[in-house]
């Protein structure tokens, strides 16, 4: 046979591929447990294909994974199973790309996620399987090398491989996307979605899933051992910034930022909802300590600019909420370590650099005075006004407006309340004192909401996600017995104030905010009582 020529033609073994799936499936409900045809025939091709494609590595390694299944004691041992599906991967992908490598090892990931659950008497066992994977995929990384082949989107046989994969536990009558929350259990919805679509999804963004799986069932493994909070904080604080330093993959980051940007991490099968609220503000503050270095050219590793940039604006998005979350705690001192951070990252500088350096700003040699990630957001928002693009995705723009005003809204707050504590005390017609009018306020004021800005067409993590900026200031409940009161008309007598409107149009204009200055008196201020 003429090996070149076989192994060019790649759409024949992929129609080849899609045939054997088919007939695997039909001969799997008739009860059978010899596969043996099936297996000779990929095995061969798999030493033929100096690299073959992931989805016939994964058919060979899940006919091997179900005759040795069906063939012993009923799945006696089922972590040997893990281990040997984990080292047959690995012999078969000796050739194949460092993005490759990693994806390969999906099925390996959704094993381990199961033995979670039915084997809880082999947890240290499974965290040393989890180990020797995790280390695995770090060796891939240090040698990390980006090929175009990691740009390349997942074909049609990667849904029928999942339906192999996953036969075992739902059938093979189900949806794709029912298929993926089985075999992908650990990421979320949105990521989940765009493998659905199987749009600008490849090998390496699978890789980014796989890794990401990886690491936060490593990290969930860590809650329910017993040990004291402040131990386990340290202990996840330590293995994050590991794996992390570990993983210098785009794709894991990618992935990553794209899981922290929503409300609750999908961890919450395994951990309790707190403990999910707790690991995800660990992450975070790993995701502004960390070091980006590794990412620019002068290191060696070659991104397309547009992935760097996109890397960027999701990680100055989380900076944000990390440091909207600590300051809402009134934990300053992680306030000012945040914003140092945030400040002396090279991802801060190298955003702005790839701005500077578009078409229309070339010109503009002094850099923008942007210390903080709201003054940054404002920035690329009127940046974006001037037709560069910064935000590939509308949503990850509606979730920088949201912050832009959420953060205007408080400084609107705070300027209230500073004239109301300034204010004679005779001249407030309301039973209470000025913090408990604050409260009221704060609870009934609609200024971020009445942003005209609408979430609908936005892919529901965003959605909640963008949303979940302003839930506090609706949710809350006042102390059982205080009252509620709603500001109709605000009128000064003797203090004149500026009332700032904040308008954004239900377009992509920013810039569309306007000042009303409305000198009022106090004399004709009406609450209502709620």
């Amino acid at each position: 046979m003429n090996r070149p020529a076989f192994a060019s033609d790649l759409d024949a073994f992929q129609f080849m591929l899609k045939e054997s799936v088919d007939r695997f499936l039909t001969d799997y409900r008739k009860g059978a447990s010899d596969f043996s045809n099936f297996t000779s025939i990929f095995s061969r091709l798999l030493h033929i294909l100096p690299d073959p494609p992931l989805e016939i590595v994964w058919f060979y390694a899940s006919l091997t994974s179900f005759s040795t299944k069906l063939t012993t004691l009923h799945n006696s041992n089922q972590l040997s199973l893990v281990k040997d599906l984990f080292q047959l991967l690995v012999s078969c992908c000796s050739s194949c790309s460092t993005a490759k490598k990693i994806a390969l090892l999906a099925p390996v990931i959704c094993e381990i996620y199961g033995l979670v659950f039915v084997r809880r008497d082999l947890r240290e066992e499974i965290e040393v399987v989890l180990e020797g994977v995790i280390g695995y995929i770090s060796i891939c990384c240090g040698a990390c090398c980006h090929t175009s082949e990691e740009f390349e989107v997942l074909g049609s046989c990667f849904a029928d491989m999942v339906r192999v994969w996953v036969v075992e536990k739902i059938g093979d009558n189900g949806k794709f996307g029912e298929d993926l929350r089985v075999f992908c259990p650990v990421i979320s919805d949105g990521i989940r979605k765009q493998m659905v679509s199987r749009e600008r999804f490849g090998v390496g963004d699978l890789a980014g899933v796989v890794m990401v799986e990886a690491f936060l069932l490593r990290l969930c493994l860590k809650f329910g051992c017993g040990i004291s909070r402040a131990e386990l904080k340290r202990e996840l604080n330590t293995s994050a910034v590991q794996m992390m330093a570990a993983f210098r993959s785009y794709y894991f980051f990618d992935t990553l930022l794209r899981m922290l940007l929503e409300p609750v991490l999908p961890v919450v099968s395994l951990i309790k909802s707190d403990d999910a609220a707790y690991l995800q503000e660990i992450l975070m503050e790993a995701v502004i300590m960390m070091d980006y270095s590794f990412f620019f050219p002068q290191k060696g590793i070659q991104i397309p600019d547009e992935h760097l940039k996109s890397l960027a604006v999701m990680w100055l998005l989380i900076a944000d909420n990390a440091i909207q979350f600590v300051r809402e705690t009134s934990a300053w001192n992680k306030v000012t370590l945040y914003g140092q951070a945030f400040f002396g990252s090279c991802v801060r500088y190298q955003l702005i650099k790839w701005v500077m350096d578009q078409p229309g700003l070339q010109g503009q040699r002094s850099l923008p005075n942007v210390s903080t990630p709201v003054a940054l957001i404002k920035w690329l928002l009127n940046v974006e006004e001037r037709g560069v693009r910064v935000f590939d995705c509308k949503i990850l723009k509606i979730y920088a407006k949201a912050i832009i005003c959420r953060s205007r809204a408080d400084e609107e707050l705070s300027a209230i309340f500073s004239e109301a504590q300034n204010l004679p005390e005779n001249n407030l017609y309301y039973n209470g004192n000025v913090g408990k009018w604050k409260q009221g306020i704060n609870y009934d004021l609609k200024m971020v909401d009445s942003m005209n800005v609408t979430f609908l067409d936005a892919p529901e993590p965003f959605k909640a996600g963008a949303a979940n900026l302003t839930r506090k200031r609706k949710e809350g409940p006042l102390d059982e017995g205080d009252k509620q009161f709603k500001v109709v008309r605000s009128h000064l007598t003797d203090i004149s104030v500026m009332e700032k409107v904040l308008s954004v149009t239900g377009d992509d204009n920013f810039s569309s905010v306007t000042e009303v200055d409305d000198p009022v008196s106090f004399e004709n201020v009406e609450y209502m009582e709620q």
